[in-house]
């Protein structure tokens, strides 16, 4: 309950030292909650927008670092705070590791396409973040390029992979359907292996770390095997889970636009809708 718990820290403006234009938002999620966050406007209003899908007990702030280089390659950049986490609304106990989450990036997704009229979207996830993003793709056609940092390639692997060792298995089964009768989701809800190929034909792009403890390389095979072209991946060879992120990312700035721009740009659905009257 307390890995998974929102920031308390209150949320203040996006620090200036970024000098990229942004607007307060908010948009409804299927299920009557409000969601909020920042969005900064690209130049030209029809460019692709990039939305970052932020890990456990993170919030919109998570994706601050990455808004510069992205806003200046000309998308639009959508930081938001899933249910009960920044300044959303919601119980911010009950984070469901991508479950519920992926709902909230459909949500953020409907927001940029009908309410801004977007006429591309990509996405950026860590760790949670980057399941939810998965499973949001996998469903959603409007996402159309994800990237995907440090995902697991189901609940049930990750909790068995960071299981304590001194904690019996049996009584750890037993704290797990706990939490998941507390949260109110089932650990089947949140098997990003199982629907990964449901991308096809948009890309994914996987960052993994072959240092990260939490996510071990085997996972990550498992997962990138899973997926179906066109698919990429990126070994960080020193990377903890929490490295790549940060400064994982944020060093891979260049390669993750040059991804987006072949994979935007170049989508005959995008290039459509851009020159729509």
């Amino acid at each position: 309950m307390i890995a998974t718990t929102a920031p308390l820290r209150i949320l203040k403006a996006p620090p200036s030292i970024l000098k990229v234009d942004y607007e307060k938002v908010e948009f409804p999620t299927s299920d009557g909650l409000t969601l909020r966050g920042w969005f900064f406007p690209a130049a030209d209003p029809a460019a692709p927008a990039i939305l970052y899908a932020p890990a456990t007990a993170k919030d919109q702030r998570q994706g601050l670092s990455l808004v510069r280089l992205l806003h200046g390659a000309g998308y639009h950049v959508l930081l938001f705070s899933y249910r009960g986490s920044g300044e959303s609304d919601g119980n911010r106990f009950v984070f469901s590791y991508g479950a519920r989450e992926s709902q909230d990036i459909d949500a953020a997704v409907r927001y940029l396409v009908e309410t801004r009229g977007v006429p591309c979207i990509g996405g950026i996830g860590h760790s949670a973040g980057a399941v939810a993003l998965i499973l949001s793709a996998a469903r959603n056609p409007n996402l159309h390029a994800v990237v995907a940092a440090a995902p697991f390639p189901s609940l049930e692997d990750a909790w068995r992979v960071n299981r304590p060792i001194f904690f019996p298995a049996p009584l750890y089964e037993q704290v797990i359907r706990l939490a998941e009768w507390r949260k109110g989701f089932t650990r089947n809800e949140v098997r990003p292996l199982d629907v990964v190929h449901r991308l096809t034909p948009r890309p994914i792009l996987f960052v993994f770390g072959q240092a990260d403890r939490r996510i071990p390389p085997d996972q990550a095979k498992r997962l990138y095997e899973a997926a179906e072209e066109p698919k990429d991946i990126i070994w960080l060879p020193k990377a903890s889970h929490e490295q790549v992120r940060s400064p994982g990312l944020d060093l891979l700035m260049p390669q993750l636009v040059d991804f987006f721009r072949h994979n935007l740009h170049s989508n005959a659905i995008c290039f459509h809708r851009r020159n729509m009257p």
